[in-house]
This record gives structure tokens, sequence and C-alpha cells, in this order.
């Protein structure tokens, strides 16, 4: 199986969730062929900026993982979500859609706001009074709305790696 692990990769957290969850997905496939776009130091990472890898080499080195993909594991984490993470998620549903491939998105959102596991009246109200002050997470429904159509999305990478197991590629 490939697969490509996306999400934000230039903050310290970023570093530290990516290289969780890439142990997680290797331990959990063994001989999984995982490609981690922090981990290709070519054109990401810090390594790679200190490179000055352009923008040329970068989407053909990415484009080329994610021709090969049979799984896209996204991160959509953040106020706003990461446009790097969205051109991927476009990218591979299109190769879905137009080239009817046997590729699946799996998107992983962890806001704890997520406000639809514990609906209240309060919620609502607090949400609606005043501006500023949704107590919902928004993600945007289109990028979902493609994750959904070719995959799933999920809370946390446990649940993600258990829907792969589903998927027997």
């Amino acid at each position: 199986m490939n697969a490509y692990l996306a999400g934000s990769i230039f903050y310290y957290g970023d570093v530290l969730r990516n290289t969780e969850w890439a142990a997680k997905i290797r331990a959990a496939f063994p001989s999984i062929n995982l490609y981690s776009p922090i981990e290709n130091t070519e054109i990401n990472g810090a390594e790679g900026k200190k490179k000055c890898a352009g923008s040329r080499a970068i989407v053909e080195g990415d484009n080329a993982r994610l021709d090969k993909t049979d799984i896209l594991i996204v991160c959509i984490d953040g106020d706003i979500l990461p446009s790097g993470s969205c051109a991927e998620i476009g990218y591979m549903a299109a190769r879905c859609e137009f080239l009817h491939s046997n590729q699946h998105i799996v998107g992983i959102c962890t806001d704890n706001r997520q406000c639809y596991l514990t609906h209240s009246i309060e919620k609502d109200n607090a949400g609606a009074a005043e501006l500023g002050e949704q107590q919902y997470s928004y993600q945007n429904l289109y990028v979902t709305g493609l994750i959904k159509k070719y995959g799933a999305l999920f809370s946390n990478i446990d649940d993600a790696i258990e829907y792969i197991r589903s998927l027997n590629v």
C-alpha cells in the first residue's frame, strides 16, 4: 500500500504531529510505503527550504508521489485549513473523479470543539448571541465534501487507521 501523509509542516507542533502519526501508521501497516512530505528534505521541511526548493520542484515532487498513492491521509486542523493540504485533497479528488482511480482520501480533524458530539441549546444560544462568539468549529464544506466523497473524516489518527484497515488496499 502506498500512502501519503499530508498536513501543515511548518511549525514545531506540525513536526511533532506528523512524526507521531507517521510512526503510528508505519507500526499499524509494517509493509506500507508511506510518504510524508516533511521527510522529503530535498523539497520540504527546514532542510528543503534552506535549499530554496522552488514551487515547480515541490509540485512535481509531491504530485509524482500522489499519482502513485492509494490513500491520502490528511490533517485539516487549524483556524485556516492548510492551503497545500487543500491542494493535495483537490488533486487526489480529481484523480478519483476523472481517472476513476481506486484512491481514497482519509481526513483527520482533531479540533476539540467538535460540537456535533456535544450539541446543546446553551451552545446554540451562546453562538448566536454576538459576533465573534461562535462555539462551533468550522471546516470548509467543499474540502470536507471532497474528503467524504472519496473516503471519510475522523477526529483522531487511531480511528483513521482502523478505517484504512477496512479498505483492504
